[in-house]
């Protein structure tokens, strides 16, 4: 029994099903703020969600990238001053870019709402939470990273639409953030909890690496331009349809999102995530022949857990907006379909980002990640110009189908002759 138990652990399965109950209860969310709170607060909700996805990239420094390789093969403890390193980089961006971000607010809008003032607090709760997320997935401790994800991102959202359904006075944004919130205070205590056996508290009594931070930073500066390439690619397109087609679109276009992501984050959860630690070991053990053979075994369970997915989500969607009363969900199949391929093209394209990174070929990744979010801002203009909003799911897959062919024609000139990434800074073009 502890032996099928640990291998539904290592096959992502337990993972599948987690992050399928957070992503049920944001579907979920996603219906209320539409249906309960109105298209231009669901517009509103939908840029936070962008600014929330920026933010930890802008002021990341491209450190994750590095941190998620260099944890692999260690220990709870023995990471600990590592991550301890990488989140007091983030603490001090964070306060830097709020002293930045206020008085621009103000300046901007006459004043601090509680509305912005709860998504900064957002941004830096998931800022920090993303930062021990993704050590947590190279320790290979991804069931414990996921079960933190439900807690923070998924647990609470019953609550608050109970809340709202039955009393108008909570039917607002600030009352879903301050659960969202609440919910990032009870996921920190859960973590104490996964480490309790860990002496991670005398691995923190370590000096601050202060040089190996700076150095990370300094040598990996085209992994930050890739980092903002890579959240270009996902929230971009809504800051430009805002600018171009208005607020009530851009909820439409978020609706939509909300669900498509539902498919993208699921992909990522089951495979590309746990992909990166399994492939770097064969690589590192096997060489490029067993290496090659597991990236495509890994698009071929990305393709296949696609499938399914994608039927189930759209007629789940269908199903919701047939039985619901008229015009309390905007009716866009299209839109949904476009989306949909696109967020399978895009979870196939991390996979061979996933490839990239294993073999630490690092300068073709941020190029290629950096040339996507240019390729987005100029298929997003052109498409939103010329289509209407549908243009947004045009453009979607125009960019992740282009990426992908230009990763796999990379990947195909790869020779077992360079040695595979093994020392923490290592990289190679």
């Amino acid at each position: 029994m502890a032996s099928l138990v640990s291998r539904l652990m290592r096959s992502g399965i337990v993972s599948l099903g987690i992050r399928a109950a957070t992503l049920f209860f944001r579907f979920a969310l996603s219906f209320y703020v539409v249906s309960y709170l109105g298209l231009e607060a669901a517009g509103i909700y939908g840029l936070a969600i962008g600014a929330i996805g920026i933010v930890p990239a802008l002021l990341g420094w491209g450190l994750n990238y590095f941190v998620s390789r260099d944890v692999v093969g260690m220990t709870p403890d023995s990471a600990a001053p590592l991550v301890r390193d990488r989140l007091t980089v983030t603490i001090l961006s964070l306060t830097l870019g709020t002293l930045v971000a206020i008085p621009l607010i103000v300046s901007q809008t006459g004043g601090l709402s509680d509305v912005y003032i709860l998504i900064l607090i957002l941004l830096w709760l998931e800022t920090l939470a993303l930062d021990v997320y993704i050590p947590l997935v190279g320790l290979e401790m991804a069931l414990q990273a996921n079960v933190l994800v439900l807690v923070r991102s998924a647990l609470w959202i019953p609550v608050v639409v109970v809340l709202g359904m039955v009393a108008p006075a909570f039917r607002t944004l600030e009352t879903v953030f301050l659960g969202w919130i609440v919910s990032h205070l009870l996921a920190i205590c859960l973590l104490f909890v996964f480490l309790r056996h860990w002496p991670v508290r005398a691995a923190l009594n370590k000096r601050v690496d202060r040089a190996g931070m700076w150095m990370r930073i300094r040598n990996g500066w085209y992994i930050y331009l890739s980092d903002l390439g890579l959240v270009g690619l996902s929230y971009a397109d809504r800051f430009i349809l805002n600018a171009m087609l208005g607020l009530a679109a851009t909820g439409v276009y978020s609706f939509y999102w909300s669900i498509t992501n539902a498919l993208y984050t699921l992909l990522s959860t089951a495979v590309v995530q746990l992909a990166l630690p399994r492939m770097i070991h064969v690589r590192r053990q096997r060489g490029l022949a067993a290496w090659t053979t597991e990236l495509r075994r890994q698009v071929g369970r990305v393709l296949l857990f696609s499938i399914g997915l994608s039927v189930a989500i759209f007629l789940a969607t269908e199903a919701i907006i047939r039985f619901s009363p008229p015009g309390r969900f905007p009716v866009e199949r299209t839109l949904l379909l476009l989306m949909l391929v696109a967020a399978v093209l895009r979870a196939c394209g991390d996979l061979l980002s996933v490839g990239l990174t294993s073999v630490g070929k690092d300068r073709v990744y941020a190029i290629t990640n950096v040339g996507g979010v240019i390729l987005t801002l100029i298929l997003s203009t052109a498409s939103l110009w010329a289509f209407g909003l549908i243009g947004a799911g045009i453009s979607a897959i125009c960019t992740a189908l282009a990426l992908c062919i230009v990763r796999v024609l990379y990947l195909r000139t790869l020779s077992d002759d360079a040695p595979p990434p093994l020392s923490k800074n290592a990289s190679a073009e």
